[in-house]
């Protein structure tokens, strides 16, 4: 369950909050009582309020509705303006709206309100829920905001009475949010935080702890029983010769799930899980004109270059917990990725003179990924990539020929005439590509020709197999 709703700690001059700040009373004069909830409200989230103490004195009423500004930018009560209406929703990101008295419920005083998926704020009345807003901006983070205001003097904040869904934040609470990278470790020490923006779809929200009122940006959280697509972007550009590295940190068990791929044939087309994409808008423009295209299949349509490419794998047949993703840009204007510290390979090309923001679309089955960081240089990236696992192999390789000096013409032929045998098999160093390149003068055939033109160009020029020195590499294609 979510934190219980408490008030903010910013609000109105004339406000005295009490017992625990879920109870708050204006203490002066008819107005000057405006105030925030402490956390964000999700969407649906009834927020519960029981009307304590009225007077009879003044004219007007309690004022209800949300703001998508962080109370945190009132950082003293004047900053805040005497009403919430006009004064707060003639700004944007505010809504608010008049409560009638006769709302409150004569006997326990009690009603609730909350925002749906549409932008439209529903009040509960004696009679019925109501309609008392519409307009409402929920691809941004909102906080419930109240004015009490004229005869309504005080209020309490209670916890939601009845059954609510299973929030996110509840159901991914086994979450650590300890940044681990079991497979990219060698470069964690160049990473720098790259966090998501807080304007998102619906569908999707921040990672937060009950004891902590601020989201963390770096863990995203999909909820998938919406049946709509969530999209996310990350704070900064993916330039040249950068790179930024994700992990998978929660998806749903194959119980509970039908579309996850079970096998090699499926492993590269996986649009029911989650698509990597890139546009070259600028996305601060984007949130200052809120014209986010939070409508997956209208990004198309619009004038920007945006493209959408489905996550692929590298030795795995399925996406699991704690696999890691990253994605490169190199000067030739290629996004790589490279799964789980495979070999990086080719996944979309692009014009190298722009700049691109990435973004995230989730679909299905995954639904936390935590954003590792921002790698702003490849050169230690792709170093890497070199030694491992060329040198790795090769070292043992050697260890195994040197144990025993005395057979290590029988051991080559025996290996040669082991790779004779496997000619359509894997290539020995990425397991992924096929055979099909010879070594120039002895002849064997162990490598795809990406690994053997590596080896030849920037590697130890030494054949795996027997150690003879490469002069040169051929493509063969056999019948």
């Amino acid at each position: 369950m979510n934190a219980s709703i408490q008030f903010h700690p910013v609000h109105g001059e004339h406000i005295k909050l009490s017992r625990n700040n879920t109870v708050a009373k204006r203490v002066d004069s008819f107005c000057k009582g405006i105030c925030f909830s402490n956390r964000i409200v999700q969407i649906r989230e009834k927020v519960y309020v029981r009307l304590l103490n009225k007077s009879v004195q003044w004219t007007g009423f309690l004022r209800l509705g949300v703001t998508t500004c962080d109370p945190n930018t009132h950082r003293t009560s004047s900053s805040l303006p005497r009403h919430a209406c006009p004064d707060l929703t003639c700004r944007p990101g505010y809504w608010a709206k008049c409560v009638p008295e006769n709302c409150f419920d004569v006997t326990n005083k009690l009603t609730y309100f909350y925002v749906d998926e549409n932008g439209e704020l529903f009040l509960n009345t004696p009679t019925g829920e109501i309609s008392l807003l519409t307009g409402i901006v929920v691809q941004e983070p909102l906080w419930a905001l109240l004015d009490i205001y004229g005869n309504c003097i005080s209020i309490e904040l209670v916890d939601d009475l009845q059954q609510r869904p299973v929030p996110l934040n509840d159901r991914f609470r086994n979450i650590n949010a300890t940044v681990t990278t079991p497979f990219f470790k060698d470069i964690r020490n160049d990473l720098s935080p790259l966090p998501f923006i807080l304007v998102h779809s619906p569908s999707i929200t921040f990672l937060s702890s009950p004891s902590n009122t601020a989201s963390n940006q770096s863990i995203v959280l999909y909820d998938n029983t919406k049946n709509t697509d969530g999209l996310v972007f990350f704070s900064e550009p993916l330039t040249i010769n950068s790179g930024l590295l994700l992990q998978i940190v929660s998806i749903l068990s194959p119980n509970e799930s039908s579309l996850r791929p079970t096998t090699a044939s499926a492993s590269n087309s996986l649009t029911s899980h989650i698509q990597f994409g890139l546009t070259n808008c600028i996305i601060k423009d984007l949130i200052r004109t809120k014209e986010f295209p939070f409508d997956i299949e209208q990004i198309n349509n619009r004038s920007e270059f945006w493209i959408i490419q489905d996550f692929k794998l590298g030795n795995k047949t399925t996406i699991d917990r704690d696999d890691e993703f990253l994605f490169t840009f190199n000067q030739d204007g290629i996004i790589e990725y490279s799964h789980n510290n495979s070999k990086l390979k080719d996944f979309i090309h692009v014009d190298p003179n722009l700049n691109y923001y990435p973004f995230l679309v989730f679909k299905g089955d995954i639904v936390a990924i935590r954003s590792i960081g921002y790698l702003k240089t490849l050169e230690k990236c792709r170093s890497l990539q070199q030694i491992h696992p060329l040198t790795k192999f090769n070292q043992e390789l050697s260890s195994t020929i040197n144990n025993n000096d005395n057979n290590v013409n029988n051991k080559s032929i025996g290996i040669k005439d082991e790779s004779d045998s496997k000619l359509n098999h894997e290539c020995t160093v990425c397991f992924d590509r096929k055979r099909d390149t010879v070594l120039i003068p002895c002849g064997h055939i162990c490598l795809c020709y990406s690994c053997a033109d590596e080896l030849y160009q920037r590697g130890t020029k030494q054949c795996p197999i027997c150690r003879a020195t490469i002069t040169s590499i051929n493509k063969v294609y056999l019948a």
